[in-house]
Order: C-alpha cells, then structure tokens, then sequence
C-alpha cells in the first residue's frame, strides 16, 4: 500500500511528464543535433520547464525525494551548466527545513581566467557528497565531465540523477556511477 507522500510524487511524476510531452518535445523528419553530436528526430527541450514556476518546482520536488532515497549521506547537488543549475538551485531551495539541507553548485565548462578563476562555483566542499543532476541525458557526457570535476577537486560523487535519460546508462555504469532518470525518451511519446 502506498503512503500518502508515496502517491502525491507519483502525482507529481505524471504532471511533470504530461507537461514535458505538451511544452518540451519537438519532433523534425530531418533531426536535431544534439549536445552529444548525435542526431535525433525527438528534441527534448526542458529549458522550458526548468525556467517554469511549474515546472521547476515539480522537478525539484522529485530530485530531491530521490535524493533522500538513493543518497542520503549527500551534501550537496550539481552538475555542467547550464542544465543543472535551475535544478541545484530548487533541490537546494526547497532542501531547506527538510529531512536535509542540501547546498548547490556548478561546473563551468572551461575555467575561468580571471577572479578566482573557479572551474567550480557555488557550494562544494572537499570531502563532501555530492549528487550530479542534469535535464536531458543522452550520453552522460556533460554530467561525466561534472562528475570529474568534482572528484578532482577532492568531494566524492554518489550518483546521477536526470530528468530524461536517452540511453546513457552504460557510460555511468563504465564510470563507476550509480544513475537513475525519472523519464526514458519512449515514456515520452506523445498522449
């Protein structure tokens, strides 16, 4: 029997998917490139809902119950911009008061060459357990190289979490990285 929060994120995986299939998903006969260089006829834009009052809230509602779930030791949650940072920012916004306060951070792509020069910005710290979270997933390539970088900067990662994944399960697997997505690409073809 499920339990009254166990049906409300249920409710709120199906609002999210009805929302990603109606205001996120675009179909082109001749394809998309995507970030991964491959080509896809199914471009999934999630800007669209993590830019969402909606939207957002819903996703990291979810995010962070999954969170607790499958890492409960963790810290804090980021990933590769630009993705992952609406998503950090509701996982840790909405953290507050909860079972635990989860703080947020960002890889930048290239490090930068003035300030401080961070290739990580936000709330990372050494030793901490962090969580990469991305939208989109295809190859895992962008939340690898996060992961990477915050291995190298000496904080240990716990898992991946997506919102859509597009088959990158073995790569994380290969990596040595726990992943889960709430969505796979066929769960999203159109009502």
């Amino acid at each position: 029997m499920q339990d009254q929060g166990s049906r409300s994120l249920s409710v709120d995986k199906e609002k999210l998917r009805t929302l990603i299939i109606s205001r996120c998903v675009e179909i082109r006969e001749v394809g998309f490139v995507l970030a991964s260089g491959k080509v896809s006829k199914l471009y999934i834009d999630l800007r669209r809902l993590t830019q969402d009052p909606l939207g957002i809230n819903l996703i990291g509602k979810l995010v962070l119950n999954k969170i607790y779930e499958l890492a409960p030791n963790a810290d804090c949650v980021g990933g590769l911009e630009t993705g992952s940072i609406p998503i950090a920012t509701s996982v840790a916004l909405l953290s507050l008061n909860q079972k635990k306060e989860l703080l947020a951070f960002w890889v930048r792509k290239h490090q930068k060459d003035h300030g401080l020069q961070n290739l990580i910005e936000g709330n990372l710290e050494k030793g901490k357990n962090a969580v990469i979270v991305d939208d989109t997933i295809t190859t895992g390539g962008s939340s690898l190289i996060a992961a990477d970088a915050v291995r190298d900067y000496g904080a240990n990662v716990l898992c991946a979490i997506g919102i859509v994944d597009r088959g990158a399960a073995e790569n994380f697997q290969k990596s040595g990285i726990p992943y889960f997505a709430f969505y796979a690409e066929h769960d999203l073809e159109r009502i």
